[in-house]
């Protein structure tokens, strides 16, 4: 009997591409609940990897204020001897951490947002895109930081809580030293941010390797810390004088300020400080980015 002769059997040409009956199609392209979802945990992450980078170095914020504010007054000796107590180092800790946490993240997603779109729109605006981006960043971190930063400093230097800063002057008072505050975050932050990516960038054209580890990262996030501190500082110091200042003290501008230290304190206490904010600062935002990123690549 032939083989062709009988009448075979047709199998069904399955098309793989189609789904199996009954089973809903799922899109490729992300929800919008998703991307909102995805958004929420990097703030999230965000503001956790501020808060404990904050924390770990708020003594050194604790001398830095002091430092800042007194000026020539300061003691040092008198200033270890308080610091025998943890809740000397640590006041202010909770003023703090109420805004540091949307702080960090509002920078972060500022640093992200800005950083993307202008990739999409000018790939080859590197440098353009991280100094804007830092830009925006150091705003960002004024508008949400400015007040915390104003009860901190207050609890610190005058040992007055948020509460009576509201019920004295008003939503307004916390916002004390905003101008101050707002030059010494654009400059740190476009500093910091551009000189940390070429850093990067030119490490990993160096080694070979398409990205840097948390511990290759912050090592290379401390002198782009270390530079940008030395940079904000003359700002943080008169910061510091305008937020520490008594709740009815009149107005005086930062420029004011600024030439005030520099006619009747000298140069030097413009740079008051400068220490401990070396020791705090670069180390605190070298781990903060970091961790940050490092947590954001694992959601």
């Amino acid at each position: 009997m032939s083989i062709m002769g009988q009448d075979s059997k047709k199998i069904p040409v399955v098309n793989r591409r189609q789904p199996a009956p009954g089973v809903p199609v799922q899109s490729s392209a992300p929800s919008l609940a998703s991307s909102s979802m995805d958004g929420t945990y990097k703030f999230i992450l965000s503001g956790l990897a501020a808060c404990t980078a904050h924390a770990i170095h708020h003594p050194l914020y604790t001398l830095k204020s002091q430092m800042m504010f007194y000026g020539h007054d300061f003691r040092f000796g008198e200033f270890m001897r308080q610091a025998t107590s943890p809740q000397f180092l640590y006041r202010g800790l909770v003023q703090r951490m109420v805004g540091i946490m949307p702080e960090k993240a509002m920078k972060m997603r500022a640093w992200d947002v800005v950083e993307g779109y202008i990739e999409k729109k000018s790939p080859n605006a590197k440098y353009t895109k991280w100094l804007l981006a830092g830009g925006m960043a150091g705003v960002a971190t004024t508008v949400v930081g400015c007040p915390s930063e104003r009860a901190m400093v207050l609890a610190m230097i005058r040992k007055q809580g948020f509460i009576q800063v509201v019920k004295d002057t008003g939503l307004k008072g916390l916002y004390k030293g905003w101008t101050a505050t707002l030059y010494r975050d654009i400059l740190f932050n476009t500093t910091l941010f551009t000189t940390r990516k070429i850093f990067i960038e030119q490490y990993c054209k160096m080694t070979g390797k398409t990205d840097a580890n948390i511990p290759e990262r912050i090592a290379l996030g401390l002198v782009p810390g270390f530079l940008a501190s030395v940079i904000g500082c003359p700002h943080d110091v008169v910061k510091t004088r305008m937020q520490g200042a008594k709740l009815y003290t009149p107005y005086r501008s930062c420029s004011t300020i600024f030439f005030d230290i520099l006619r009747n304190e000298g140069p030097r206490n413009l740079m008051k400080g400068l220490i401990p904010r070396l020791i705090a600062v670069p180390s605190m935002m070298a781990w903060f980015v970091a961790l940050d990123e490092e947590f954001k690549k694992r959601i």
